[in-house]
């Protein structure tokens, strides 16, 4: 991959900050998982045919990329549905081999359609410089903030030697608690990257979805 800066140019900042557009996440032959807001942005950033191992739509629907006559990429024709146990485990490996790239830490999906959403909304949250259509809450010493971006929570955070007292609402609803991840015992307690591991916001129905938050890597 080229790797584009989706992070840059107003094309891509009024995608992820408005109505879906028809947007994919490619798993790569790496078993990396990357957004892209467009066929388009995508084709150009792929550069053969083998880079990705499975193009996803939000239905689920997996693709390949298949060359014209000219040789320029394509997206074929849809397989059908990705299968459900092997899209869990890409997206576990993918966390785990590079846990700073993911730092939201849901619970578990329990279904394709919620591992799909949960996919693509973690993605474009990291991704999204501007606000979406609701903004991040974040609560702290009884004192609540609308940061725009996850990359606003981070700054409001990042000062800050206990996050104990602090808690985070993303923009789809769902509730952290912020951790940081085993420091350097030379360096400040300020100096670790941030996680927000997923919480429950009602126990009583803990029953009804998934248990098990990822753990920190």
């Amino acid at each position: 991959m080229k790797r584009i800066d989706l992070n840059t140019g107003t094309e891509h900042d009024a995608e992820l900050s408005g109505a879906h557009p028809e947007d994919y996440v490619v798993v790569d032959d790496l078993g990396d998982f990357t957004y892209y807001p467009s066929e388009a942005v995508m084709l150009e950033d792929l550069e053969y045919v083998d880079e990705a191992a499975s193009i996803l739509d939000r239905a689920g629907n997996d693709f390949r990329l298949t060359l014209e006559g000219n040789r320029k990429l394509r997206l074929g024709s849809s397989f059908g549905r990705v299968e459900f146990t092997w899209l869990r485990q890409a997206w576990m490996n993918d966390r785990r081999r590079d846990p700073q790239a993911h730092r939201l830490l849901r619970f578990y999906p329990t279904t394709l359609d919620a591992l799909l959403a949960g996919i693509f909304e973690i993605l474009t949250l990291e991704l999204a410089i501007q606000a979406a259509g609701s903004p991040w809450v974040l609560e702290m010493g009884g004192e609540e903030t609308h940061p725009a971006t996850l990359k606003d929570v981070d700054g409001l955070l990042a000062g800050l030697d206990h996050l104990e007292a602090a808690s985070v609402r993303d923009p789809c609803g769902h509730h952290y608690r912020p951790t940081r991840h085993a420091p350097h015992p030379f360096r400040s307690r300020s100096a670790g990257a941030i996680y927000y591991v997923e919480i429950e916001t009602h126990p009583g129905e803990a029953g009804n979805g998934p248990q098990v938050s990822d753990s920190l890597p």
